[in-house]
């Protein structure tokens, strides 16, 4: 199911309410290695992932890259609180591929919202969404192992494991690399 067709079956969308929305979205492309949103930026635009892989990560007091989530097809690249609260990010958001992707900002999106009421939900619907992924990760980093974590990452996202670099793996599933290796050459 395509965007389009998503918004019609969840949210009503009419063909008013899709020309308003596509007005405001501009198609981008990132290359791979290439920043969507720097830490101590405020982000102000989101994109809906069209092909590609983006991931987000901070650095640790060590200077250790920690990735907190990867974004793949189909996503909503968004770091949330910086870009609903119009504050600096405390993270980054890099493509680990080539991506097309699909923008907005903030001002046109909030435009949108006043036009199309339904972006109310679809906002709140994702926020929902990403606090839901992050509540689960958090609460999966303190209960499962880490071969626990691992199993479940490669059964949830085996797409992932095979576009991205085992490190960025690591430390999504807060293990050292020598800890996943010995993990993957158990299973």
């Amino acid at each position: 199911m395509d965007f389009k067709e998503r918004l019609i079956e969840h949210y009503g969308f009419t063909e008013r309410d899709w020309n308003e929305t596509v007005s405001r979205y501009w198609p981008e492309t990132l290359p791979a290695r290439s920043l969507f949103l720097e830490k101590g930026k405020v982000a102000t635009r989101l994109a809906y992932l069209r092909s590609g892989m983006m991931r987000s990560f901070f650095y640790d007091d060590r200077a250790n890259e920690i990735t907190t989530h990867f974004f793949k097809k189909g996503s909503v690249v968004i770091s949330m609180k910086s870009f609903n609260d119009q504050v600096p990010s405390r993270e980054n958001i890099i493509a680990i591929e080539d991506c097309e992707m699909d923008v907005i900002t903030y001002d046109r999106m909030q435009e949108l919202i006043r036009e199309v009421p339904a972006w109310r939900q679809i906002g709140k619907d994702v926020d929902e969404a990403m606090y839901n992924s992050l509540l689960n990760r958090s609460i999966q980093l303190q209960t499962l192992t880490a071969s626990e974590r691992y199993e479940l990452f490669i059964k949830k996202h085996p797409d992932i494991l095979q576009r991205v670099a085992l490190k960025h793996i690591a430390s999504y599933l807060g293990i050292d690399i020598a800890t996943l290796s010995r993990i993957r050459k158990s299973i």
